[in-house]
C-alpha cells in the first residue's frame, strides 16, 4: 500500500513533466527528492543523464539510491563547480540538485549548458525568494511544485517541531588575544561596532568589519560556554552541533567533524547512529540522513535563510519507533542587536508560532 510520501512523490513527478518538462521542484527536505527525480526518469526514459550536485556526499546519496531502486539510465555525475565542462554537451535530462547552492559563475555555467538541453529539472529544498527571483531571471528557471516543510507536517510527512532561541551576553571577563592585543569579546565586539557605524555614517563600505563581527560571535566564549551546558543536559539523547569554526568545535568535549578532522570513521559511527552527540562545521547542512535524531543545537549561523533550514532539518525525519517525535532546535545567540537582526532574518522561512525565546 503506497503512503502519503509516495503519492505525492508521483503527483510532483506527473507536475513536472507536465510543465514542459522544465522547472524548480521546491520540496522541503527529507521529503525524497532524489526518488522524485527516479520517478521522472522512468516516464521519460532518457538515454543520456547529467546530475550536478554541490558536494560529494550528496553524490552518494544518488548513487545508493539508484542501487536501491534499481536505477540503469546512462547517468554523468559532476559537482556544481565543474558544470561548466559539459555546458557544450547535450542530454536527454539534466538535474540540477541543491540548485539554490550554485554561485555566480556556476549559475553562468548553467545558463550555457541550457542552452543545448531542453528538459531541466532543478530540485531544491529550501528557496528563499531572492534566490527565487536570480534563477528565474538568469536562468528562466520558474518552481513548477512546491511542498512545504508546514504542508509536510500537516500531512505526517515530517515531525513537528519547536526552535528554542538561547540569548546569552558576550563575555566581559575574561582577556582574550586578538590579533597581538588582549581584550574581552564584548570589548573587541563593542569596538568594532563603534567602526562600522562611524564607517555607515560616512557613506563608506564597512564589509570587511562586519567579517570580524562575524568572526567575534563565532568564537565567543559566552556561546561556547552554553552549547557545552546544553550537551551536558542531553547527554544520553543524540545531538548535532552546528559550529562555525573548528577550534570551537573541537573544544565542546564531544566528537568533531570538520575539513581539518583525520578520522573520517567518527563521522560515520555519528550517521549510523552509533555515538549520541557530534558537532560539525560547514559539514553535514545537505544530502546525510541521520539515524534517530531529533536534537540540534546551532552555536553560529549567518543570516542566510537557506542554510539555516538546511540546519535545522537535519533533525526532521519521521522515525516509524517514534511517530509523535517533535524536532527540538537550540539556536544560540548573543544578545546584540546585529546578531538577533540576522537570526530573525535566517529564520523567515519558519513559523513564527514555532519559534520561542527562552
Amino acid at each position: 500500500m503506497s503512503s502519503l510520501r509516495d503519492i505525492r512523490q508521483q503527483e510532483f513527478a506527473d507536475l513536472w513533466i507536465e510543465r514542459d518538462e522544465r522547472g524548480i521542484l521546491n520540496l522541503c527536505p527529507r521529503f525524497g527528492k532524489i526518488r522524485v527525480a527516479i520517478l521522472i526518469m522512468e516516464k521519460i526514459k532518457p538515454t543520456s543523464v547529467l546530475i550536478a550536485y554541490p558536494d560529494k556526499k550528496i553524490e552518494q546519496s544518488w548513487r545508493e539510491d539508484f542501487e536501491k531502486w534499481n536505477v540503469k539510465f546512462n547517468t554523468t555525475f559532476t559537482t556544481h563547480l565543474s558544470i561548466h565542462k559539459y555546458k557544450e554537451n547535450k542530454y536527454d535530462l539534466v538535474i540540477i540538485d541543491e540548485v539554490h547552492l550554485l554561485s555566480e559563475a556556476q549559475i553562468e555555467a548553467c545558463g550555457d549548458l541550457f542552452e543545448n538541453n531542453d528538459k531541466i529539472l532543478a530540485l531544491t529544498g529550501t528557496l528563499s525568494k531572492w534566490t527565487e527571483r536570480v534563477l528565474r531571471e538568469d536562468l528562466n528557471l520558474r518552481i513548477v511544485g512546491r511542498y512545504s516543510i508546514e504542508r509536510a507536517i500537516k500531512e505526517g510527512v515530517l515531525p513537528d517541531y519547536e526552535i528554542r532561541i538561547v540569548k546569552v551576553p558576550l563575555d566581559n571577563r575574561i582577556q582574550q588575544l586578538w590579533k597581538n592585543k588582549k581584550a574581552t569579546e564584548k570589548r573587541r565586539f563593542d569596538n568594532y561596532m563603534w567602526v562600522i557605524k562611524k564607517k555607515e555614517k560616512e557613506g563608506k563600505d564597512a564589509f570587511f568589519l562586519k567579517l570580524r563581527i562575524i568572526d567575534v560571535l563565532q568564537r565567543s566564549l559566552a556561546k561556547m560556554n552554553t552549547t557545552i551546558a546544553l550537551i551536558k543536559k542531553f547527554e544520553n539523547e543524540r545531538v548535532l552541533v552546528f559550529c562555525g569554526r573548528t577550534d570551537i568545535a573541537d573544544k565542546l568535549g564531544i566528537p568533531s567533524y570538520h575539513s581539518k578532522s583525520e578520522d573520517k570513521e567518527l563521522w560515520e559511527s555519528f550517521v549510523a547512529g552509533d555515538i549520541n552527540h557530534m558537532a560539525v562545521v560547514k559539514i553535514g547542512n545537505t544530502g546525510v540522513t541521520y539515524k534517530p535524531l531529533s536534537k540540534v543545537i546551532i552555536n553560529a549561523f549567518d543570516s542566510n535563510s537557506e542554510n539555516m533550514t538546511q540546519k535545522i532539518n537535519r533533525c526532521m525525519s519521521l522515525e516509524y519507533n517514534n511517530p509523535d517525535k517533535k524536532a527540538i532546535i537550540y539556536v544560540i545567540t548573543s544578545d546584540e542587536e546585529i546578531e538577533i537582526k540576522w537570526l530573525n532574518k535566517s529564520l523567515s522561512m519558519f513559523e513564527k508560532s514555532k519559534i520561542k525565546y527562552l
